[in-house]
């Protein structure tokens, strides 16, 4: 309770002695200045699939595949629909969370 009247009363301070300093357009020859950063996305790509060819080589040749397949015969469909259902879900929240760097769980 204590750090939310602290956390109110740091943002009533720093709201009423705002400043503001001229920039005369430092911020935009600065960022013309930077050097470019090379694109470095492939590299997730590749090492996922390199470990899901990896897992899918050890399932097979561990017979860990067979077995699964043999202990889904043993589930309720709806169980196996269920599952099937929220893929969609939990990839849209993966794909969320992902494009925004700012998201919280709780």
């Amino acid at each position: 309770m204590e750090t939310n009247i602290t956390d109110n009363m740091l943002k009533t301070f720093f709201s009423e002695n705002k400043q503001e300093i001229a920039n005369d357009g430092f911020t935009q020859r600065l960022m013309r200045n930077l050097p470019e950063q090379a694109d470095r996305g492939w590299i997730v790509w590749v090492f996922a699939a390199i470990g899901m060819a990896l897992s899918i080589y050890l399932g097979i040749t561990s017979g860990l595949i067979e077995y699964i397949l043999l202990a889904l015969k043993h589930v309720s469909i709806y169980y196996i629909l269920g599952g099937i259902f929220c893929l969609p879900l939990v990839g849209t929240a993966g794909f969320f969370m992902s494009q925004n760097r700012n998201y919280q769980i709780i």
